[in-house]
Parts: C-alpha cells; structure tokens; sequence
C-alpha cells in the first residue's frame, strides 16, 4: 500500500497509466430510472462482465421524480430506500459502488461536511466511504475524506 504523502509524480503517474488498461461498462440510463431496472442490469454485469466497481452518477437525478406529486417525505423515503437496495447489493455480490450524491444548498464560504450531503443521515451511515470534493475557489480542489471504514485514515489529497 502506497501512502500518498510518499507518492511522487512516477510513482502516481504509473497508477494512473494502469487505469486507462481497465475495461469501462456503461449504461445507458438517463433521467428517473426504476432502481430495481439498475439493479438487474448490475446483477448481469457482475455475472456476465465480472465487474466489481459500479459508479452511479447520480442518486439525485436517478431517483427524481416527475411533476410534483410526491411529498419530500416520500423522496428522502425513496433515496434511503434505494440507498439501502444498493448497500444489500455491495454486500450480496462483492463489489464496491460510488455513489454520487450532490450537497446541499449552502453558503459556498463553507466547507462541506457529512451533514452537507443530500438526503437523510443513512446516505453517509450506509457508506464505507464518504469522499467529497472541497472546492476552495483560486482553482483549489481536493479530495476530502471524511468517512473510511477500511482502516479509518482520513485525509485530504
């Protein structure tokens, strides 16, 4: 295991290399999408691709409804529902899902937290991971650790 306190630009540079020798999937979803139709077709990619990294890019946006006819309560129900259906999947197939959630709307002065994070506290309790990406302005962006179950090194890289 290499700490990136140590890792000079070879040393990143090579491992960054060895990500483009990866295969890349992707589905073609777009807008609100059933999460039990995402599920299934995750369950025939780690079946049929052996797959074992799933990026779903957003919870938001794969969760949104249509018109107005659902309460709040009922979305953040549905999010940590479909939080939860996620988490089971991770467990039950041995794989490691990403999952991107954007913040709330707060003073952009502040740096984001786990309770900047959209939706209910089981977003980030559910998670082995929580990474946010601080914007500080000026061009300054990092990735800010705020949750690691592996080994609890938190950080900021």
């Amino acid at each position: 295991r290499v700490s990136m306190k140590n890792c000079g630009d070879d040393l990143f540079n090579d491992a960054a290399d060895s990500f483009t020798k990866l295969p890349l999937w992707f589905l073609a979803f777009f807008g609100s999408t059933d999460v039990h139709q995402v599920l299934d077709a995750m369950e025939f990619a780690v079946y049929m691709h052996d797959v074992e990294h799933i990026i779903i890019d957003n919870l938001q946006f794969m969760t949104s409804t249509s018109g107005n006819s659902r309460s709040k309560v009922n979305t953040f129900d549905m999010l940590d529902s479909t939080v939860h259906q996620l988490r089971q999947f991770a467990s039950n197939y041995n794989v490691h899902i990403t999952l991107v959630i954007h913040p709330r709307k707060d003073d952009e002065a502040n740096l984001l937290t786990l309770s900047s994070v959209f939706g209910t506290a089981k977003v980030t309790q559910e998670s082995d991971n929580v990474i946010i990406l601080q914007n500080r302005g000026l061009g300054l962006k990092y990735l800010d650790i705020k949750k690691n179950r592996f080994d609890g090194t938190l950080g900021k890289v």
